[in-house]
């Protein structure tokens, strides 16, 4: 199951998995990102894995689909985990995918994974006082609305 975590940085989706994951548990994932992609141009993802489960066909083709339209909106994703096959996986994946930056996280490094999932994206994320704010005589806009104008 996905659940949705308190998250240090509004550009940030926090979530914990712990076990089998079907549409229903993906959905407000799926949903607090698409919320979170309307304040800012990229995001990033914090996950804290106690343990891996199933996950349903559905659940992974829609999971796969929206990874894939959204390739580019996502900065950085920690991974939380004592699996330390996933330290391995994560390595491997820096070198498919290159738009996000991945890293893995042993439990005891925690507070280090918020830390560094919580920095700024590069490149304007809309964080910070005014951030989206458009220059004098400009109409503002949200960063959903410029990706939909390219």
């Amino acid at each position: 199951m996905l659940t949705l975590l308190k998250s240090p940085a509004d550009h940030v989706v926090a979530l914990h998995l712990a076990g089998h994951i079907d549409q229903a548990s993906l959905a407000p994932i799926i949903k607090e990102c698409d919320e979170r992609l309307a304040r800012h141009e990229r995001i990033s993802l914090l996950v804290e894995i106690e343990r891996f489960g199933l996950i349903t066909p559905a659940a992974l083709l829609n999971d796969i689909g929206y990874a894939l339209r959204h390739l580019g909106d996502f900065e950085r994703e920690a991974i939380i985990s004592k699996a330390d096959w996933l330290r391995h996986v994560t390595e491997f994946s820096k070198h498919l995918v290159r738009s996000i930056e991945v890293r893995h996280f042993s439990p005891d490094e925690r507070e280090a994974a918020y830390a560094w999932v919580a920095e700024p994206p590069r490149g304007g994320s809309g964080i910070g006082a005014g951030a989206n704010k458009a220059p004098a005589g400009r109409d503002a806009q949200t960063p959903a609305a410029k990706r939909q104008q390219a």
